[in-house]
């Protein structure tokens, strides 16, 4: 069998995107994924609760310029606008004294990226009032990491618009879009090797040999060398590697019996956050009755997300149903049915959530989409200046890398 002109490596959405894209304008292509499923880091568990739950991406980010929100319509899924409900617990039930905090600290960030300074979060925070830290935690969940870990340029590149909800979840919605796309699974590269005329991709299962590769692994793979490449990266490639990090971020999903929970349809719940002695803001926020199911989706990031996965899934659901419990009585303890844990930082097909670039690191973001040794491409979530840490960056990012390797291979 003649050698595909392409190999891609990974079928999450920057995968499937380039190799459908490759497909289209002509190319043949072999898409290879280490795991037993497509998706990547997007995925729907149908079977934990007979529902759909999102172990990974979950919100439609910026849905004016998804494209997944039209692929769903397509298919006809339920997607829908994420509702603007809130409830925080406490003195401050709308949320208004939060919300303005939250703002506050967003525009603090903004103002300083614009000053061309790329700082840590934590040099501008103040705690001003009892929601300070809740504040804090608010942007702590979107970025996957702590305080002192958060890019005020990063936060400041990233490009936003309304949310979306699909019903039968997000993984659902990818994987139905790539239903038709020839994937190789359970499949692992473990060395790219560029030579003369092509590549050879050495896997657990042989040796494939392509005129070029697209590498679509996460950054936690990449930062670990699970894959060697030879010629070796070069050094500029390697820092940036270094500079945009996987953060930290977990979902605790909370199953409840229909109507226990005394709130709207995918309701946001927050409740004031402690300070600690160490710094790590223990506390997170959560998702609850998503699309009517009865489900919440209890997020926590940075050190205390790997604090909940070293403790264990029974721990992560301990404390999240503690702290709704807390919020909504103990009447909601009674009617807990299950619970799960995700733990992506364990995952060893990814290492970490999603990417996120250190203090005074995020220029270097595009670096890490530099083609390598001439044949080698670069493509996902992380490599997308304006939409980091998303499925609809790594989908952009996907189209973007498979337009390069068709230009080259002419």
């Amino acid at each position: 069998m003649p050698s595909p002109d392409v190999i891609v490596i990974g079928a999450g959405a920057a995968g499937l995107a380039a190799t459908e894209a490759l497909v289209s304008l002509g190319k043949t292509v072999t898409c290879i994924e280490a795991g037993n499923r497509i998706g990547g880091r997007v995925f729907t568990d149908t079977e934990t609760f007979g529902l759909p739950f999102d172990r990974g991406a979950h919100w439609l980010h910026n849905g004016a310029i998804n494209a997944f929100i039209d692929k769903g319509k397509a298919l006809g899924l339920d997607v829908y606008p994420a509702p603007n409900h809130t409830l925080t617990a406490g003195d401050d039930p709308h949320g208004t004294a939060l919300w303005a905090e939250v703002d506050a600290i967003s525009d603090a960030m903004r103002r300083e990226a614009d000053a061309g300074n790329d700082t840590a979060l934590s040099s501008l925070f103040k705690p001003l009032t009892d929601w300070s830290f809740t504040a804090a935690m608010m942007h702590v969940l979107p970025m996957g990491r702590n305080l002192h870990e958060i890019s005020t340029r990063d936060f400041a590149d990233y490009q936003e618009s309304p949310d979306w909800f699909c019903r039968q979840g997000y993984g659902t919605l990818v994987a139905m879009t790539a239903a038709d796309i020839p994937v190789t699974l359970n499949t692992s590269a473990q060395q790219v090797t560029t030579t003369t005329s092509g590549v050879e991709i050495h896997t657990n299962k042989g040796i494939l040999t392509a005129k070029a590769a697209i590498v679509t692994v996460s950054q936690g793979i990449l930062a670990a060398g699970d894959i060697r490449f030879d010629p070796p990266l070069e050094n500029a490639h390697l820092d940036a590697i270094g500079a945009i990090t996987l953060g930290a971020y977990n979902h605790v999903a909370l199953q409840f019996r229909p109507g226990a929970l005394p709130v709207q349809a995918d309701t946001w719940v927050t409740y004031k956050v402690e300070p600690s002695e160490d710094g790590i803001l223990r506390g997170g926020g959560a998702l609850c009755n998503i699309s009517g199911t009865g489900l919440c989706a209890f997020e926590n990031a940075g050190d205390f997300a790997t604090e909940l996965e070293n403790a264990g899934p029974e721990a992560a659901i301990d404390y999240a149903l503690t702290r709704l419990t807390e919020i909504f009585g103990t009447n909601l303890e009674s009617a807990f049915l299950k619970g799960a844990a995700t733990a992506w930082g364990r995952d060893p097909l990814f290492k970490g959530s999603y990417s996120g670039a250190l203090p005074g690191q995020a220029h270097k973001r595009p670096l890490l989409r530099q083609p390598h040794a001439e044949r080698v491409f670069f493509a996902g979530e992380a490599t997308h200046d304006a939409e980091p840490g998303t499925v609809s960056g790594a989908h952009k990012e996907g189209l973007r890398a498979a337009e390069e390797v068709a230009a080259l291979l002419g």
